[in-house]
């Protein structure tokens, strides 16, 4: 006789697994751990709730102009698609009760999108084989959305006491917390409250605006991550004004503005001594594709030999401040890189810094997405059975803390 037994998986769905005699079936209902997806906000998230009382006065606002819709914060317009240090942003998704434009003709419903509707999210989720779905947010993509920084921070602990009272330790919904860096001590208040919450990670962008991420102020910060043994999440984003401004058009701001900032971290934390410090600190490098890697290894690299070797002999206080080359801080495990379907050499950064550290998320449910991530991936034959499922599954549920 077939027997069933019901275990549930590492990602929290059910695994099914028949017995006869010495022979086993296993078979898993879902796998892939989607390590970006994004909730579009509401005002929800900005309720008397969860907004401090302080600034309840300054709370962002939807508005509505020319069919178009925007938040208002501080008086100024989020997103700003148009003029110098142009963004575009997925969020604010509706007024009024009707899609905003840009939703138009997405899969999601708005509910789906801004998780009113949590049903609506895991039945999508379920459409396109997805276990577990971490998410990120979308409105704090832009910097700075106040020069205000205590009203940032505000709104910041807001987005975050939304998510853990909205979602908390949810088996398939995961969340990753927000801070404002610049406000590192409060960033710091901010960790802590989001590991009690049940955040998966602590998200940043590339830069904490015209800053460094190895500004020695963020130090208590990273501390306070390995701490609570949270990854750092570095994701694409609006992150330096001075970088920003050099752009008046939508597109090439979109990427080089918007993506630059993630390679930028990458050098940061390796150059600036960050990860000798803090040698437990787990980071990820999400959503600007995979590419990347290779050649910021290998300028890296030329450069720290070339000034250990020659520039400091005559001029030590160009000696680098990393105490090891950089393949060294990728081999230890806790560099993780976030690859895009389309990134034809992925099997090439798989060999240059190990299968076990790339993931890949859907980015759902913003605009560009590709949809079936996991079917178009399995149709590549250029990535082992064995790559696969640690991207889709073992390297997620590692990087998130999803595996005990």
């Amino acid at each position: 006789m077939w027997q069933r037994n019901l275990k549930y998986e590492l990602t929290g769905m059910p695994r099914v697994i028949y017995n006869s005699g010495s022979y086993t079936m296993e078979v898993l209902n879902m796998r892939y751990i989607d390590a970006d997806g994004h909730v579009e906000e509401s005002p929800a998230t900005f309720r008397d709730d969860y907004l401090d009382p302080a600034f309840r006065a300054q709370r962002p606002r939807v508005v509505a102009m020319d069919e178009l819709v925007y938040w208002s914060i501080d008086e100024q317009l989020f997103p700003r698609r148009v003029g110098r240090g142009c963004n575009n942003l997925g969020t604010p998704t509706s007024y009024d009760g009707k899609p905003a434009i840009h939703t138009l003709g997405k899969p999601e419903s708005i509910g789906c999108m801004e998780l009113s509707d949590l049903k609506a999210r895991l039945a999508i989720m379920d459409e396109e084989g997805i276990a577990v779905q971490v998410l990120y947010t979308t409105l704090f993509l832009a910097y700075p959305l106040s020069s205000n920084p205590r009203l940032v921070t505000a709104l910041c602990a807001s987005y975050n006491r939304w998510l853990g009272d909205r979602l908390g330790t949810h088996q398939r919904l995961k969340w990753a917390a927000v801070v404002n860096l610049d406000e590192a001590q409060q960033a710091v208040t901010q960790v802590h409250e989001a590991k009690r919450l049940g955040a998966s990670a602590v998200m940043v962008l590339g830069t904490a605006g015209d800053r460094q991420l190895d500004d020695p102020t963020l130090f208590p910060f990273y501390e306070s991550l390995c701490q609570n043994d949270i990854p750092l999440a570095v994701h694409v984003g609006w992150a330096c004004p001075s970088l920003n401004n050099l752009y008046t058009h939508i597109y090439p701001s979109g990427v080089v503005a918007f993506h630059f900032p993630v390679l930028m971290a990458f050098a940061a934390l390796i150059s600036g001594g960050v990860l000798d410090r803090f040698p437990n600190l787990k980071a990820v490098f999400l959503e600007a594709g995979s590419m990347w890697v290779p050649y910021m290894i290998d300028r890296l690299n030329h450069r720290y030999q070339n000034q250990g070797k020659t520039l400091a002999k005559f001029l030590p206080q160009t000696q680098p401040v990393q105490a090891l080359p950089v393949r060294d801080y990728i081999e230890k495990g806790n560099l993780f890189f976030s690859a895009e379907l389309e990134d034809f050499i992925l099997p090439q950064v798989m060999e240059l810094v190990g299968e076990k550290q790339v993931v890949m998320g859907t980015d759902m449910p913003h605009g560009d997405r590709e949809r079936f991530a996991v079917r178009h991936l399995q149709e590549r034959k250029d990535i082992s059975a064995g790559a696969m499922e640690n991207i889709l599954q073992n390297n997620p549920a590692r990087l998130y803390g999803l595996d005990h």
